[in-house]
């Protein structure tokens, strides 16, 4: 009888150290590769952003410090005597001058300003909550793909979206907008997949705090989920807690500019100046694409590389990642109306058509096992390629290209006239880590389960 106990006994306690080891390493993986991941990203943040980042974090700084929403301009040395002052200043209801920025750039940074306090102005704590909020942009992605993919090729997803594209460069760089809509298209795509439509609805929320317009992604994302499923609960689900947040989104402006309007932290007649000229200019549109130094194309030839298979595998996808492709290509018809493809001056790679690439991303990745031999042949070279070609500008400063070269320059290519020294060991670098990655992942594969 004890000898049946003690097989009894053992048979517990292989289960159960076999279920701790599952739970281990259900939560192993995404926390090694948020540590890793925003490592890399706080040693490698910009201090001394874009204008556009810089003005958003001398905000928060200032209502982490002093509780009042709008500081003193005259106190920021950045606005002095430049040219294009008025793009970063929105007067308030009361006629003073105030940052212009989307509420939640400004808002997001403020816990870091209120923990780390610098002494002067600093972009380095925005930068670095904006280090974590894309670090947390990329484990969500992980933890979405892991359940349809496995752990492996979730993870080669999360890495090529983390260090292979400008998500690096830009999201993870400062506090722009981008930081909080990718981190926000990817935890709809999570709540999507989990059918918690609430969530989506609060990560929509999210994306239109980052910027008012992204609210597209989460519209038609609810809409085309509530049609295709016969099911408006979705789309009412979706809409109420987005909803919710836009409301919240006006207390905010009102508080910070005395106006409950949304779009009060722009100038909304320069984006419906935009519409009505480039509604017609085809030359805008095509730069999202197709421009030597801000083309989506141009930067991340793999979506080239895994369209086939994304074309071959789309009725085979989850819905909720169809139309979350779908959503982004409506968002970026509607980017191409009200801005300019370019995106303004100091970042590298591009950043408008960020949104596009995330909304992308779960649809690729969950149809790549549908690449042909050439495609898989050509997989791994373009992968070193992009991610040789986003390190020099993620890393350091100093490569980008101005505004007026966009269509003529390209700053990875122009880099070696730049900084050559810095350009050869940067790419050089990145090429000898894609090499060794390459080869450690052909041994797993090769290795028997």
């Amino acid at each position: 009888m004890n000898g049946v106990h003690g097989v009894f006994r053992a048979r517990s306690a292989a289960h159960n150290g076999a279920v701790r080891s599952i739970v281990r390493s259900s939560w192993l993986v995404p926390a090694a590769l948020f540590g890793g991941i925003a490592l890399v990203y706080l040693l490698t943040i910009s201090p001394n952003p874009s204008p556009d980042v810089f003005t958003a974090d001398f905000a928060a700084r200032h209502i982490a410090t002093t509780g009042d929403p709008v500081p003193d301009i005259s106190d920021f040395p950045l606005l002095d005597d430049n040219i294009i002052r008025e793009t970063w200043i929105v007067e308030t209801a009361d006629g003073r001058e105030a940052v212009g920025r989307a509420p939640g750039v400004i808002a997001a940074s403020v816990p870091a300003y209120f923990l780390l306090r610098p002494a002067g102005i600093s972009a380095v704590p925005g930068g670095a909550m904006a280090a974590l909020v894309t670090a947390g942009t990329v484990t969500l992605l992980f933890l979405t793909l892991r359940p349809r993919t496995g752990t492996r090729k979730a993870l080669l997803a999360a890495l090529l979206l983390g260090l292979a594209t400008p998500l690096w460069s830009v999201a993870a760089d400062g506090m722009w907008p981008h930081t909080l809509t990718c981190f926000a298209i990817v935890g709809m795509a999570w709540a999507a997949d989990r059918e918690r439509w609430w969530v989506v609805g609060l990560c929509g929320g999210v994306a239109l705090w980052g910027r008012l317009h992204a609210a597209v992604i989460c519209a038609v994302l609810g809409v085309l989920l509530a049609v295709v499923r016969r099911r408006p609960a979705i789309a009412v689900r979706v809409g109420v807690v987005s909803g919710a947040m836009l409301a919240l989104m006006s207390v905010w402006t009102y508080w910070m500019y005395g106006s409950w309007d949304p779009s009060s932290g722009y100038r909304a007649g320069d984006f419906t100046g935009n519409a009505d000229r480039n509604v017609i200019d085809v030359v805008n549109f095509l730069g999202f694409w197709i421009a030597p130094d801000r083309g989506l194309l141009i930067w991340t030839p793999l979506l080239l590389v895994m369209a086939p298979a994304l074309r071959r595998g789309w009725r085979d996808l989850p819905d909720w990642s169809r139309a979350l492709l779908v959503s982004g290509v409506v968002y970026l018809l509607l980017q191409g109306l009200l801005v300019r493809f370019s995106g303004g001056d100091q970042f590298y790679g591009y950043r408008t058509t960020l949104e596009l690439l995330v909304c992308a991303t779960p649809a690729l990745a969950l149809s790549a096992h549908r690449m042909g031999e050439r495609a898989r042949r050509a997989f791994a070279p373009v992968a070193a390629l992009q991610f040789a070609m986003i390190t020099p500008g993620a890393v350091v400063d100093g490569f980008a290209v101005k505004v007026a070269h966009v269509w003529n320059r390209n700053a990875f290519l122009w880099g070696p006239f730049e900084r050559p020294l810095a350009w050869l060991v940067l790419v050089g670098g990145a090429l000898v880590v894609a090499g060794a990655v390459a080869m450690a992942w052909r041994r797993t594969e090769a290795r028997p389960a």
